[in-house]
Parts: C-alpha cells; structure tokens; sequence
C-alpha cells in the first residue's frame, strides 16, 4: 500500500497546528451584528409606516461602516500563515454582500 492511499483511508486522524484566527472570528461576528442591526431598523421602520427618523438613518449608515470594517479585517486575516481560511471566508463574502446591498439601498434611497 502505497503512502497516498494510506493518507486517504477512512477515519485517519489528521492533525495540524493551523488555526481559527481571532480576526477572522471577529469579521463574521461583526458581519451578523450589522445584519441583525439592519433587520432591526426594517422591523422599527416598517411599525412606524417607513417614518422611522434619524436615528434609523444613523443606524443604517453605521451598518455600512461596520460592514466597510469586517470586510477589512477579514481580508486582512485571510493573508496570515498557518490558519484555516473558514471565518475569514464567510466574514469576507458576508461583509461584502452586505456593503453591496447597503450601498445600492443608499443610492435607491437617494432618488
């Protein structure tokens, strides 16, 4: 048997010293605190027959902001060594879905 085939069998143990980096985590955390947020706001605007006021605004722009920093923070920590690429990944795609999403509801809203 060869040293490939041993490698691929079924149940072997595989252990590695890489890690989940903290700011990756981080991204992803902040990525589903600016969704919750942002749900939120459209819960208390639609209760308020879309009269929601500034603090609404505020919160939404902040959710831009927030989202502009965990997609920061996960590109930053997608170019560490030795790490498992997990959260970075969802916090970079997440993030970045969401400032897409908050940008073009910025601009719809301008009009």
């Amino acid at each position: 048997m060869s040293v490939k085939k041993r490698k691929k069998e079924e149940g072997e143990l595989r252990l590695t010293d890489k890690k989940h980096p903290p700011m990756g985590i981080l991204s992803t955390v902040i990525a589903c605190l600016s969704f919750c947020m942002f749900v939120v706001v459209c819960v208390m605007s639609g209760n308020h027959g879309g009269k929601a006021g500034m603090y609404a605004g505020v919160v939404g722009i902040l959710c831009l902001i927030m989202s502009i920093c965990g997609f920061i923070i996960a590109w930053i920590s997608l170019h560490q060594e030795d790490i498992r690429a997990v959260f970075p990944t969802i916090g970079s795609v997440a993030n970045g879905i969401l400032t897409i999403f908050y940008m073009l509801l910025y601009v719809i809203g301008t009009f």
